[in-house]
């Protein structure tokens, strides 16, 4: 029986102040390992726990899942108050960022979400609007705290993503930060009407992409997630 392609998850930290106080938790949305057993893969849920080296040697690509909002030292910029409670989440940070190291010095594939668009712009040198209300007081209702909103994307004309998705999509939004400068070696390939950045990629090409929107929750996720999938199988 051929293998199927294996993509590690990763995870949020509770230090054991909200699901069950005194007690740590790993947690994430079951909707991303649905996700990619739709798209024809195995999901493997990854913890800081882990080491990030062995974790690229085992797995054949990474979705950086949703988090908690970035907090304002690492992003820059001024922080909505509701952003403090972001410290908590230094470990996953930490680990995530060294993920996204040896994703790439093994060239795996990657799909970061939300929080993990976002993470893979700074790491890289870009800059965030941590408050995204206040950075654009004309933007649209993104939604945020675990609260969905829908709008239209358009994709950026000759973008990998335009070809995954074509040319507008409806999608399942909920973040309160975004990308402000884009990092060098990555582009825009999507945006909502409003301006925000809603979805970024490699500029040469590479198996790495960006999506503010939750596709796991939308109708875009087969064709988001088969991507990565896709990318991993011309890889092999």
């Amino acid at each position: 029986m051929t293998r199927l392609p294996t993509i590690g998850i990763t995870v949020s930290l509770d230090p054991g102040t909200r699901i069950r106080p005194g007690t740590e938790y790993l947690y994430v949305s079951r909707a991303y390992a649905r996700a990619v057993r739709d798209a024809g893969a195995l999901p493997l849920l990854v913890p800081p726990d882990a080491d990030a080296v062995q974790a690229a040697r085992v797995c054949d690509g990474f979705v950086v899942t949703g988090g908690a909002m970035l907090p304002t030292a690492l992003a820059g910029g001024v922080a909505a108050p509701e952003s403090v409670g972001a410290t908590e989440q230094g470990e996953r940070i930490a680990w995530d960022r060294r993920l996204l190291d040896c994703a790439r010095a093994q060239r795996r594939p990657l799909l970061g979400v939300c929080y993990g668009m976002q993470l893979l712009n700074l790491h890289a040198g870009g800059t965030l609007h941590t408050d995204l209300a206040s950075a654009m007081p004309s933007a649209l209702d993104h939604g945020g705290n675990g609260r969905i909103c829908e709008h239209e994307i358009a994709t950026r004309d000759g973008s990998s993503l335009r070809a995954v998705l074509g040319a507008q999509a409806r999608v399942a939004s909920s973040h309160r930060q975004a990308v402000d400068r884009v990092a060098a070696g990555f582009c825009i390939a999507a945006t909502a009407p409003d301006g925000v950045v809603e979805a970024i990629e490699a500029e040469d090409g590479g198996a790495v992409l960006g999506v503010e929107w939750h596709p796991e929750s939308d109708a875009t996720g087969r064709a988001v997630y088969g991507w990565l999938v896709r990318r991993i199988e011309e890889r092999v």
